[in-house]
């Protein structure tokens, strides 16, 4: 029996694991000795919003300086995105980030620290350990390259980083609350 594409497609958006390796990845790359590795949900999310949308994130490091050849986004992938975010409150957005994150932690692969209405997290000694094994899989190359990128280029405070956003993509700016956002508003620009 073959799936079709809305199925795989569809299949992929409903694979917690998957979310849940992305997000581990992502935060390994930003993880720091002295310092929680990603301050904040907001700002989780829109580096989450750049590794899920190939031409996004593309176009924010290019904005940011970086030649495009060295980004190795396929030409495929500026058509693409790998699970789609709704536009909300401050941004980029997935309903599901709290549930995400209660998961990795509820496994002990992450931590919060609480300083008023922000949340740090950070990866537990077995988080980190379970990124590394995820980062030497062949499958999570790109996504492992990206994240090395967004915390080389784009490691800004939470507001910082959604001022970006919304400057270098002002498509967003205009988009209603839970409208969900797509790539092609950078096709023509690619």
């Amino acid at each position: 029996m073959t799936m079709d594409l809305i199925d795989i497609v569809s299949s992929l958006e409903q694979n917690e694991e998957l979310h849940l390796a992305r997000l581990l990845v992502l935060l390994n790359a930003f993880m720091k000795k002295d310092a929680s590795a990603v301050e904040g949900i907001t700002k989780l999310a829109k580096l989450d919003f750049l590794l899920r949308y190939p031409s996004y994130f593309e176009a924010a490091l290019e904005k940011r300086g970086v030649q495009r050849a060295k980004l190795q986004v396929a030409d495929f992938e500026r058509k693409s995105i790998e699970a789609t975010m709704v536009r909300y409150r401050f941004g980029p957005w997935d309903h599901r980030y709290r549930r995400f994150l209660n998961n990795l932690a509820s496994r002990g692969f992450v931590t919060f620290k609480v300083e008023g209405r922000k949340i740090s997290i950070d990866l537990t000694d077995s988080g980190i350990s379970i990124a590394e094994t995820i980062s030497r899989q062949t499958e999570f190359e790109q996504l492992v390259f990206r994240s090395s990128m967004l915390a080389k280029h784009l490691d800004l405070s939470a507001t910082k980083l959604m001022n970006f956003i919304y400057d270098t993509f002002p498509e967003l700016n205009s988009m209603q609350l839970n409208d969900e956002i797509d790539a092609t508003g950078l096709i023509g620009e690619n």
